[in-house]
């Protein structure tokens, strides 16, 4: 996995669930020992735990228990666009692929127009689009109805998912984070009408996402129509607590919950000499290593590398050549602390035109 990819869940102690039904630390059992070996054939989906990928910058902590996340709760407003039924599935790995419930279920994604809600950098500061979480039944179950999600500059078509458990007093036990995917086919298809077919072509497909990855067809839901002209999409969500209770934290390296840095801001700006640049605003608790890169998909279209960042509050500039178009991009900053822990942070970013653009 490289470094762009990074991904993880954090893992905690046993007995997790709020509602008793923990992920347990624990071995993983052949699935033919689990079922007996006629129904192995059967129970080998759930037997393939569900790839992690990064939270990415637009999760908001908004507390909507709700299924419908069409509606803005703030302004009464609808999101218009193709309708999409999304029935997800949890198993627990650790005990015999049984349901999972208790299990708070977070989605978010980006409208038909490419903007996430309640995001400053989108102008959307207080709406609540497209947001929401269910809590999984004793069948281990959630639906959300919603619409199919539109794209940005730099990523695929794609809905984040969130699954967190916790204890008696609130505090999360287990986190994992995920992204679901589409067929390029079938976004083609939802792509030709309205209001998806007002934008143009979308610029990054699942094979060219450096999010996706080598394992995102994994994550590619089931789709299918509704016979009214939206769709079903289904998928189950194959978990485990994994082997340690010290995991590092979502979105982040191996050992990164000991790297001392947060990304407080990113924007970048144009200069009156036309020169431009990303400044990102870091807050560090001990010396750093950084490799900071902007991307779009899987190209890599600036990169610096600061050997020595000390603590306190600090700024980091990118420069960017006049090849860099306009346009949203993704920063990414790799920090690395002197034992070889590591952490990603990340944000998206507006790049400014270029002289004559």
């Amino acid at each position: 996995m490289n470094a762009d990819d990074i991904v993880n869940r954090r893992t905690f102690v046993r007995g997790a669930g709020a509602a008793g039904a923990g992920l347990l630390v624990a071995t993983r059992t052949p699935v033919a020992s689990l079922f007996g070996s006629a129904d192995a054939a059967a129970a080998s989906t759930c037997a393939s735990l569900t790839p992690a990928k990064t939270i990415g910058p637009y999760f908001v902590e908004e507390k909507l228990n709700r299924s419908n996340i069409t509606t803005d709760p703030a302004t009464g407003a609808v999101t218009t666009g193709v309708p999409l039924a999304l029935d997800l599935t949890l198993v627990n790995e650790d005990d015999g692929c049984s349901p999972l419930p208790g299990a708070q279920v977070d989605i978010w994604h980006a409208d038909p127009r490419g903007t996430y809600s309640d995001e400053s950098v989108e102008g959307t500061s207080g709406k609540k689009y497209l947001r929401g979480y269910q809590v999984t039944g004793a069948d281990g179950k959630v639906a959300f109805k919603t619409v199919y999600p539109g794209w940005y500059s730099g990523r695929t078509v794609h809905i984040h998912v969130r699954v967190r458990t916790f204890d008696a007093g609130g505090t999360a036990t287990y986190d994992f984070l995920s992204q679901l995917f589409f067929d390029d086919a079938l976004t083609d298809t939802v792509y030709k009408q309205s209001p998806y077919s007002t934008r143009g072509p979308r610029t990054t497909r699942n094979a060219d996402d450096s999010i996706y990855g080598s394992d995102g067809g994994t994550l590619v839901m089931r789709v299918s129509s509704d016979g009214d002209g939206g769709y079903t999409g289904a998928f189950t969500f194959g978990l485990s607590a994994g082997t340690s209770a010290s995991a590092p934290s979502a979105s982040a390296g191996a050992g990164s919950s000991a790297v001392g840095a947060v990304l407080a801001s990113a924007t970048c700006t144009r200069s009156a000499l036309g020169m431009r640049s990303v400044a990102a605003k870091l807050r560090t608790t001990e010396r750093l290593a950084l490799d900071v890169r902007l991307r779009r998909g899987s190209r890599t279209i600036a990169q610096r590398t600061v050997t020595a960042l000390g603590a306190g509050a600090r700024t980091v500039r990118l420069p960017l050549s006049k090849n860099v178009r306009s346009g949203r991009a993704t920063l990414q900053i790799i920090a690395r602390d002197a034992g070889g822990n590591r952490k990603l942070l990340s944000r998206i970013v507006q790049v400014p035109a270029r002289d004559g653009e």
